[in-house]
């Protein structure tokens, strides 16, 4: 499958004050356990810790479709949704250029 033709997720969250910590530990280890994932980045913004943004691209459709389907996937949308100031914003993208992942 092209680079282009994976389907990927922009997403933004805000946690309730003081939640931030927990909000970005419990995403990071679902984007880990779900194994649906070709990559993603995490980050966090300089003048709000409690913003989270995700680039998250799949590694086929059916990947994504098995993920979104799954246990672990309602089971995390609860837990996050418990801690969020305001609703998520998701934006559904694909990638157009990245760069080769380095080891070391």
């Amino acid at each position: 499958m092209a680079l282009q033709d994976q389907p990927a997720y922009l997403i933004k969250m805000r946690a309730k004050p003081g939640l931030g910590d927990k909000l970005f530990a419990l995403a990071t280890e679902g984007m880990e356990k779900s194994g649906a994932s070709d990559r993603f980045t995490i980050v966090r913004e300089d003048d709000d810790p409690d913003v989270l943004w995700n680039v998250e691209i799949f590694r086929s459709h059916e990947a994504k479709d098995a993920y979104e389907n799954s246990p672990l996937a309602d089971e995390l949308r609860d837990e996050i949704i418990g801690l969020l100031a305001e609703p998520p914003t998701r934006i559904n993208v694909h990638p157009y250029a990245a760069a080769p992942v380095v080891e070391g």
